[in-house]
């Protein structure tokens, strides 16, 4: 074996070992990267504050507003959104 064979039987500078442990370790990397992103993101999810919900208020039927076939419909409903800063100074009440 002359020496022109073993340089063309060479990949490179790195040991043949190298080249299989990288590829290992890309492999492993990649099977655990989506439970990994799942744990993150499942952990997001949990760290964020609770929804809110929006305020529905029914109202009595008024009977000076509401006449004739109107009543039927019910009183006067409004949704509020306790998360906007108008929702203070709108309240339900």
């Amino acid at each position: 074996m002359n020496a022109d064979t073993v340089w063309l039987t060479r990949f490179g500078d790195k040991d043949w070992r190298h080249h299989l442990r990288r590829w290992a370790q890309d492999y492993k990397f990649e099977k655990t990267l989506k439970p990994r992103l799942d744990r993150e993101e499942q952990r997001w999810h949990q760290a964020q504050p609770e929804e809110s919900k929006p305020v529905v208020v029914h109202h009595e039927i008024d009977d000076t507003l509401q006449t004739g076939d109107s009543r039927l419909l019910g009183g006067a409903m409004s949704i509020h959104a306790p998360w906007s800063n108008d929702a203070k100074s709108d309240s339900p009440d």
